[in-house]
This record gives C-alpha cells, sequence and structure tokens, in this order.
C-alpha cells in the first residue's frame, strides 16, 4: 500500500525531531520544512497527504502559509492542521477561515499523536471519498436530468440538489423552493392531479409517483416525480422525462398515422370506423363509408419516379380533405350538419377511406362523392410534371350494408371496384346484387387457382389462318376455353380478365404457350404440314422478366421450330413503357419466333415506333372488319393498315371475317391472311383433325 506522505512544518528544530521520532513507527513519507517559503516548495513538489503547519513562524505565519497552499491546485483535498500554542476561539475560527482542515494544541501529547494524526487522514480520506462521490452524483443527476430533493413536513422550504434548481429553470442555490413555488409552474391541465396527490401524502404520510409537466419560460417539460416517506421527511427524486415523452409520442404517431401523407393509417382508421359505427347505434342513426381509389397511379408512379408518385398522393390527400370539410357538408345539407369531424384515412397504396359521420341521405353523400370527382378533373403539377388521374368511389351505409367494420369496408371496397368496372371516374353505391356478383367472382377464381393445379380443365381450340390468294391454311391461332366442372364450357371474356386481375394469367400463359406448341408439332410430324401457330400473350404476361425463359421452355418442352411460333401482343402492352418493350421484343426475336401486334388500330401506339419495333405481322382488328363492306371509313382504314404493313415489309392478318364480300375487298386491298366464322369457328384438336386433316391422313 502506497504510504500516505507527512510535511511537517515548523521554524523550531526541536519540535520537528519529536514528531518525526513519535510518527517514526509508521509507515510515512516525511518531509520537513523550516520555513513556510520551504513548506509552499516542498508541498509543490510532493503534494503531501496532511500538513502540520505551525502557527507562529518568522517572516511568513501559518496562517499565511495556508492560505498560500490552498491557492495550489488539488489542495482542496489534503489535510492541513494548524500547530499553535494559541487556545483562543477567534484564533482557532481564524484558523479554520485561512482553510485549516483541522488544529493541535501545544504543548502535543506525544503518545497520542502518531493516533491523532492516523485519525486525521482517515476522516479526510473520508470527506474526499464523500465530496467525489456527491460530485459523481451530481455529474450522473445532471446527465440523467434527476433532481432530487428532502421536506420535513414542518418547514415550507425543500432541500433541492442543484439539479433540481436546473430542471425548474433556476440558478443552483439561488432562491429558497416551495411546494407552493413549484405548483405555480405545473401545466394548469396537471395542476388538479398534482394538489390531490400532494394534499393525500400531507394527510397520510404516504408515498406517491406521479407524473406532471412544468412551464419553464417558453418550454413545457415531463417530469417522473417519485416520493419515500423515510423518518417522517419526504424525499424524493424528479426525473426529466421530455424526450422519453416525444419518443412514446412519435412511436404512437409512427403506429396510428400515414407518414407520408399524415393522415390516419389503417389501425387508426379502423378504430374511428369502430367508434362512428358504436355512435351511430347508440345514436340510433345512420353513418356512411366512401371507400376512394386512384385510377391510373401506377401509371404515373411507373412513368415519373416514385417521387412523384409521393408528391400526387399528398395533393390527392389534400384535395380529399377539402371535400369533405365538415363547413362544406354542412353547405351541401343543412339539414344534415354533422356534429363532429369527417374522417379521412390513408388505408393503403393509393387507396383512401372517409368516414362521412351522421351525413346519412343518399343525396347528400352523393354530392360529396361528385365533388371529388369534379375536383380530381383538375391536373396535378408536380415539379413541372402534369399528371391526370381519377377517383373510383365505392359507398357502404351504416347499418343497411353492414353493421360491424370488416362487412362495411369490404361492401365499400366492392362498391368501389364496380365503380372501377364502370369505366372508372365514377362512384357506386354497394346493392346486394353487386356483393353477389363479387361473390361469384371470387369463387370462379378459386375454380380457376383448382382447374391450373388439376391441369384437364382447361382446353385449346385452334381458329384456322387462311392465305387469301390460295385458299390454303397457313396456321392456327390457339384460344383457351375452360371445362367447368358445374358451369360446362367458358370461353376467354368469361375468366380472362379475372385471370388477369388475380394474376393467374402469368401460370395459365405459361400452360397455354406449352400446349399450343406441342399441339403443332403433333401436326407436323402426324401430317408433315409446318403450319404456324399464333399464341395470344397478356399484357401481364408481356411485362414479365421470365417472359423469354418461358418462350425457351415451351419450345424446348414440344420441340417445335421456333420459326413456326407467332406471339401477339397487343399495342396497348407494347406502349406502356417503350423504353422496356424494345429490348425484350428484340430479345424474344433472338429466339427465332416471329411477332405480331394484335387489334390493330385499336390502341394508342404512335406510327413512329412501328420502325423501331422487330414485328413481323399487322392483326387487323374484328372492329374494322365488320362493316368493311358498307362503312367507307371501316374500309379506308383497313386499307391504310394493310398499305402500311406493305410499306414496312410486314404481314397482314384480318381477323373477324363473316361473309364472301369482306372476304373479296380484304383480298382486293392485298390482305395476307384472314381467320373468321366464314372458314371455321375455333375447334378442338380432335375437329380439326376430322375437318381438315382427314384427307390428308387417308393419303
Amino acid at each position: 500500500m502506497k504510504p500516505d506522505v507527512i510535511l511537517i512544518v515548523d521554524d523550531d528544530p526541536a519540535i520537528r525531531l519529536l514528531m518525526k521520532h513519535a510518527l517514526s513507527d509508521n509507515q510515512f513519507k516525511i518531509f520537513e520544512a523550516e520555513s513556510a517559503e520551504q513548506a509552499i516548495e516542498l508541498f509543490e513538489q510532493n503534494s503531501p497527504d496532511l500538513t502540520l503547519l505551525d502557527v507562529t513562524m518568522d517572516g511568513m505565519d501559518g496562517f499565511e502559509c495556508c492560505a498560500e497552499l490552498r491557492k495550489l491546485p488539488g489542495t482542496q483535498q489534503k489535510a492541513i492542521v494548524m500547530v499553535t500554542a494559541l487556545d483562543h476561539p477567534e484564533d482557532i475560527e481564524k484558523a479554520f477561515e485561512y482553510g485549516a482542515t483541522d488544529f493541535m494544541t501545544k504543548p502535543l501529547k506525544w503518545g497520542l499523536f502518531n493516533h491523532r494524526v492516523r485519525y486525521i487522514l482517515k476522516a479526510n480520506q473520508n470527506l474526499v471519498e464523500l465530496k467525489s462521490n456527491q460530485e459523481k452524483l451530481a455529474k450522473a443527476q445532471t446527465m440523467a436530468r434527476i433532481g432530487s430533493w428532502e421536506w420535513d413536513f414542518e418547514s415550507p422550504y425543500l432541500e433541492c440538489s442543484d439539479e433540481m434548481y436546473r430542471l425548474l429553470g433556476l440558478k443552483p442555490q439561488s432562491i429558497p423552493i416551495t411546494y407552493e413555488q413549484i405548483s405555480t409552474m405545473i401545466h394548469p391541465d396537471d395542476l388538479a392531479h398534482f394538489r390531490s396527490t400532494l394534499v393525500y401524502t400531507l394527510k397520510n404520510k404516504k408515498n406517491y409517483d406521479i407524473e406532471y409537466r412544468i412551464i419553464c419560460g417558453e418550454d413545457t417539460i415531463y417530469i417522473h416525480d417519485k416520493t419515500e416517506v423515510v423518518n417522517g421527511r419526504l424525499t424524493g427524486i424528479v426525473h426529466d422525462i421530455t424526450n422519453h415523452k416525444k419518443s412514446e409520442q412519435e412511436i404512437a404517431y409512427f403506429a396510428y398515422y400515414d407518414t407520408l401523407t399524415e393522415l390516419p393509417n389503417r389501425r387508426l382508421f379502423i378504430n374511428q370506423l369502430e367508434s362512428a359505427i358504436s355512435t351511430a347505434k347508440r345514436r340510433k342513426e345512420r353513418m356512411s363509408l366512401l371507400f376512394i381509389d386512384l385510377d391510373r397511379f401506377k401509371q404515373v408512379n411507373d412513368s415519373y419516379g416514385h417521387h412523384v408518385g409521393d408528391e400526387l398522393l399528398c395533393q390527392a390527400a389534400d384535395r380529399i380533405k377539402e371535400c369533405v370539410r365538415v363547413s362544406d357538408v354542412i353547405g351541401a345539407s343543412q339539414s344534415a350538419a354533422p356534429r363532429g369531424e369527417n374522417k379521412v384515412a390513408r388505408l393503403a397504396g393509393d387507396e383512401f377511406t372517409v368516414i362521412l359521420c351522421e351525413v346519412n341521405a343518399v343525396e347528400n353523400v352523393a354530392v360529396i362523392a361528385q365533388r371529388l370527382i369534379d375536383r380530381f378533373k383538375e391536373p396535378f403539377d408536380i415539379d413541372g410534371n402534369q399528371a391526370q388521374i381519377s377517383v373510383s368511389i365505392g359507398v357502404a351505409f351504416y347499418p343497411d350494408d353492414g353493421v360491424d367494420v370488416n362487412t362495411l369496408l369490404q361492401h365499400a371496397d366492392a362498391a368501389m371496384y364496380h365503380a372501377k368496372e364502370q369505366g372508372r371516374n365514377n362512384y357506386q353505391l354497394f346493392s346486394t346484387e353487386m356483393n353477389k356478383f363479387l361473390q361469384d367472382q371470387l369463387k370462379i377464381e378459386m375454380d380457376l387457382k383448382q382447374a391450373l393445379s388439376d391441369g384437364d380443365q382447361l382446353v385449346l381450340h385452334f381458329q384456322p389462318q387462311i392465305n387469301t390468294k390460295t385458299q390454303l391454311i397457313t396456321g392456327f391461332e390457339a384460344l383457351v376455353r375452360w371445362q367447368h366442372p358445374t358451369k360446362g364450357l367458358l370461353f376467354p371474356l368469361e375468366f380472362i380478365g379475372l385471370a388477369e386481375t388475380s394474376g393467374l394469367i402469368v401460370e395459365m400463359g405459361q400452360w397455354i404457350l406449352t400446349e399450343a406448341c406441342c399441339q403443332a408439332k403433333k401436326w407436323q410430324d402426324a401430317h408433315g404440314k409446318n403450319y404456324q401457330m399464333a399464341v395470344n400473350l397478356s399484357a401481364l404476361q408481356f411485362n414479365k422478366d421470365c417472359l423469354p425463359s418461358q418462350i425457351e421452355q415451351a419450345i424446348s418442352v414440344s420441340g417445335l421450330n421456333p420459326r413456326l411460333l407467332e406471339l401477339e401482343i397487343t399495342e396497348t402492352a407494347i406502349i406502356h413503357d417503350v423504353s422496356e418493350a424494345i429490348p425484350l421484343l428484340f430479345e424474344i426475336k433472338k429466339l427465332g419466333i416471329k411477332l405480331a401486334i394484335d387489334d390493330f388500330g385499336t390502341g394508342y401506339s404512335s406510327l413512329s415506333y412501328l420502325k423501331n419495333f422487330p414485328i413481323d405481322t399487322l392483326k387487323i382488328d374484328k372492329s374494322f372488319i365488320d362493316e368493311i363492306v358498307n362503312n367507307v371509313k371501316d374500309a379506308a382504314i383497313a386499307y391504310t393498315i394493310v398499305q402500311l404493313a406493305s410499306n414496312l415489309g410486314l404481314s397482314t392478318v384480318a381477323e373477324g371475317v363473316e361473309y364472301l364480300e369482306q372476304q373479296v375487298i380484304l383480298q382486293e386491298m392485298g390482305c395476307g391472311q384472314i381467320q373468321g366464322y366464314l372458314f371455321s369457328k375455333p375447334m378442338s384438336p380432335a375437329s380439326i383433325e376430322e375437318t381438315f386433316f382427314k384427307e390428308l391422313s387417308k393419303d
């Protein structure tokens, strides 16, 4: 253990010798000084734990020396004991005034001297440790924003730590603090709770543990105040929990609000809807729910980027809030003035909901829904980008269309989808017939999944394509049918749309492609005829990255020459994103297959894109063929398409040819191939064999 360092200061060498001798049996490291000046020098060099300082010395006396020593760095933790023959109280007070830790009077009792020295060293060490702990505690309290206080109930004043003062916005120990003074700083909304708690504590001498707010100037802080009653005194700890409260508020905000639009999210909306239903039930009133979806939002998001899409959602949210303001609703119908705020929420993605509290008349809801539709007719201006979107709105009423959250929301959602089916940009009220239709659609979707899983319900029919000059079959178009176990044979119009919206079209498309290639290969092997096989691709299939690998798989499985496969793609699928469509088309062409634009002339494609597309065939839509004999404009459009294809070196196929007159006109125009009921409706493979390959089989 490191020995204690002692400095003996006395101008009498005999006294120094006696002191040193009295301490010789202890493990002390001792230095001697015969004057105040020498004492200061040795003190700076050795930093003694204890200085025994004689008061009466020539030159600078002990009092002055003590004062000088206390000016040196680190001396506040060192013990300085004045050794004096003076025994007047004023001399002792003077010693403490100059910074002495303790004093000894002469003559010294040498038998007790070493014990007294050890005691002083031990006591000083305890004081040093206590002060260090107090400083650490004060520092910890400052860092943790924790203050402490005590109150003996009898005094009006509290004994407060420095940090307690700081928490109250006061300079440490500047003024006495009372509970009454603290109460004047408490937030008015928390004051009654604070005072009732204090009254209970004073009456029952019980602990308390509460939270409240304190107003310090322009700032408001949250305080956690916890106490204990010990020996008739109330001891308390106050903790600044402002940051914790802010974190709780932020967590609550993120849990219940959409951070983009700052609207309530789905979780909070469900709570609000539950509350609105409970209120309407209690008052025996109706209420309404709007389910709003932004039409064509995905196209805007994909075309301009997510930052534009996000800003569009924010602006859309503002427009919805404007259209359902309480004042506007009151203006719509004074007789149906709502007593509460109408609530707007962002449910998910581009879907919004509005709870119209107490707006229960159909005509009033219709006014609001139409106002929303009209408001969205105005284009959005986002960083110089013009975006035009509309809204589809579904409306459901409590209790007519549902008496619980899930049912009401489901029915409003169903009405919204019906609005989309009606062409978008409109609103629809929920009906039981609509619900039955949606349930039927859901059942068909489940049946379709089962059909894809079973693999024997889907079948392909094939329609011949005829060369206009030779009248011979050049190929077939594969068309899917569904042999439903209870509904019989279903045509594409009855299930393809559902397959696309559910995403099942990708799996179905793979099956159609592979089955069509296998059938073409069978006919080639059986009859030696290299008939071309045309297969339709949906827009969803075309935009999937896996399309080239699906085509390769179909060709590999079937063994069909790629030159005999032609994929038909609609204009709208290609034009959706030209920058991505062109590389994909060229990647497909590398496989050796042909590409056709189906329903040409009905889409929105610019003719200038055709020179960049690796297309082989243009298919003239049936809508132009139906009136080609009697309608000059339809005939002119069909002729223009044929000439355009000829100039670009492309083939043409006219769809839906049903009359001989149509065939003659198309032949005169120079159309290369035709298909339609004039020659054959789509037929099963067995019927194709029987009708067209029977004679070949005999040969």
